[in-house]
C-alpha cells in the first residue's frame, strides 16, 4: 500500500531523536492532581496525533473502500473515544509513580523502586510493536524519550492480556546513540517462551532504521516474523516511511506525509 498525505503541523509532537518534548517524568514535589494534568496533556496530544496520523486515516479508507464517509466518521469517533479513555488511564498510572511510598522506597532501594515505577508507568513502552509494518508515532516517541533519558528501563506488565517483562536500553558511541533496543519476554502455557525484539538505529540526515522480530521457544519454537522499517524525517517536519514484513504472507507499506 502506498499513501500520499498532508497534515497540519503540530509543534507539540516532535519526532527527531534530538528534540525536546514534554518532560518524561513529573516532579515529585507536585500534587497528584498536578502530575495527572501534566501527564494527561502529554498523553492526549500524543495519542490523538498517533491515531489521526494521515497514514492511519488512509488505512481506514482502504479497509472498506466502498463504505464511504460513514465508515470514516465511525472510525474517527471510535478512535477519539478510545484516545480519551486511554489517556485518562495512562495519566493516572504516570501520576501514581511519584506517590510518597515510591519516593521513600527509591531513597532506600533504588533498583526495586525503578522496577515498580517502570511497571506502573512508562506507558509509552506498550506502544512498541516489533511486527507492525506501518508507521507508529507513539512508538517513535518512546524511542525518542528513551534516547533522551539515557536510562535503562525494566519492568513487568502482569495485567496485560499477554503478561510480559521488558527491558529497554541504549548503546552510545561517543556523545550519540548508535543503537536503541527493546526486549519483551512472554511466558506462555507453562512451556512456551516468546521473545519480542525491537531495535532502532538512528542514522545521519534524519534517517533511521527499525528492525523487529518475534521468536517462540519451546515445544512450538519458530520465528513469527521479521519487519524492517526505513524512516526519513525532513527538516520541514515531513515523514517518509517504508516498511517490509517477511512472513508467510509478506506485506509492504510506504507512505509520505508533508506539513502544510
Amino acid at each position: 500500500m502506498a499513501a500520499l498525505s498532508v497534515y497540519a503541523e503540530n509543534p507539540s509532537v516532535m519526532l527527531q531523536y534530538s528534540s525536546s518534548p514534554l518532560p518524561f517524568e513529573s516532579s515529585p514535589r507536585e500534587t497528584f492532581r498536578e502530575r495527572f494534568t501534566v501527564a494527561f496533556d502529554r498523553r492526549v496530544d500524543e495519542l490523538f496525533a498517533d491515531r489521526f496520523h494521515p497514514f492511519n486515516v488512509m488505512n481506514w479508507s482502504l479497509e472498506l473502500p466502498d463504505s464511504g464517509s460513514d465508515h470514516l466518521r465511525e472510525r474517527a469517533a471510535s478512535a477519539a473515544r478510545n484516545v480519551l479513555s486511554k489517556s485518562v488511564l495512562q495519566s493516572v498510572r504516570e501520576a501514581t509513580v511519584d506517590l510518597p511510598i515510591l519516593l521513600w522506597l527509591k531513597e532506600r532501594q533504588g533498583l526495586l523502586a525503578d522496577f515498580l515505577r517502570n511497571s506502573v508507568g512508562s506507558v509509552g513502552e506498550e506502544a512498541v510493536a516489533p511486527l507492525d509494518v506501518s508507521y507508529r508515532l507513539e512508538e517513535r516517541s518512546w524511542w525518542q524519550r528513551l534516547s533522551e533519558s539515557g536510562k535503562v528501563r525494566y519492568g513487568i506488565r502482569p495485567f496485560s492480556t499477554s503478561p510480559y517483562t521488558f527491558l529497554s536500553l541504549g548503546l552510545k558511541d561517543g556523545d550519540g546513540w548508535f543503537l536503541l533496543a527493546h526486549v519483551r519476554y512472554h511466558y506462555r502455557q507453562f512451556a512456551d517462551h516468546l521473545f519480542e525484539i525491537a531495535l532502532s538505529v538512528p542514522l545521519a540526515y534524519g534517517l533511521g532504521i527499525d528492525v523487529g522480530s518475534s521468536y517462540q521457544c519451546g515445544r512450538h519454537g519458530e520465528m513469527e516474523g521479521l519487519v524492517v522499517k526505513l524512516l526519513k524525517e525532513f527538516k520541514s517536519g515531513g515523514i517518509l516511511h517504508i516498511g517490509l514484513e517477511a512472513r508467510e504472507h509478506p506485506a509492504f507499506f510506504a507512505g509520505i506525509a508533508m506539513p502544510w
